[in-house]
């Protein structure tokens, strides 16, 4: 059994003081900007904004005064890619059709859609670029939290740590026409793509 077969304990658990919750993000953006980048996340996670100005701005959906913040500085400069940093910020969601739902709902309404698409094995996942090009990812657990350990101690993962692609159209259709999302979930047989095909920010 590999080291990380199994899942480690909570910090908690450990007798650690740990926080009990991640609370929110920040993220800087140019002046003048705000209203577009909160707008975006308010239409992505079905969000309201708490506060908001010309500067500054909160996005809650749940009950979190905030999940999202967006503040405008003096001096912030445009998107780079492939500097050092944060890559991306993942949000979950409780089951495929909630993800799919979103998906389409983002697709229809807002002409948002996602930049890549994935069955990492883990996860079925959906990665957006915002208006100034952080990457978010919208994603489902394909296994239940207390099989995580099982799971990547069968080897799948190892064998494939990227996953494989998937349409999210045809997911859609193929939900609505009654397959069950267990089966759904389950990563297929394939070539992973190459890490130059996962986009770039």
């Amino acid at each position: 059994m590999n080291a990380i077969a199994k899942m480690p304990k909570t910090a908690k658990e450990r007798g650690k003081v740990a926080p009990a919750k991640l609370a929110h993000m920040v993220l800087r953006t140019q002046e003048g900007r705000v209203g577009m980048i909160l707008d975006w996340y308010k239409k992505v996670l079905e969000g309201e904004a708490m506060y908001e100005n010309p500067m500054i701005g909160f996005v809650t959906y749940d009950t979190e005064h905030h999940r999202v913040a967006v503040l405008a500085l003096p001096g912030v400069q445009e998107h780079v890619d492939n500097l050092c940093g944060l890559h991306h910020v993942a949000f979950t969601y409780e089951n495929l059709g909630d993800l799919l739902a979103t998906y389409n709902r983002l697709k229809d309404e807002h002409d948002i859609t996602p930049e890549f698409c994935i069955n990492h094995g883990p996860t079925t996942s959906m990665y957006y670029f915002d208006p100034d090009k952080n990457q978010i990812e919208l994603q489902v657990d394909n296994i239940p939290e207390e099989k995580f350990g099982e799971y990547f101690d069968s080897g799948e993962f190892t064998d494939n740590p990227i996953g494989i692609k998937f349409d999210p159209d045809e997911l859609t259709a193929r939900l609505a026409a009654g397959e069950s999302e267990e089966e759904l979930l389950k990563r297929p047989d394939g070539i992973p793509p190459d890490l130059s095909e996962f986009p770039v920010n």
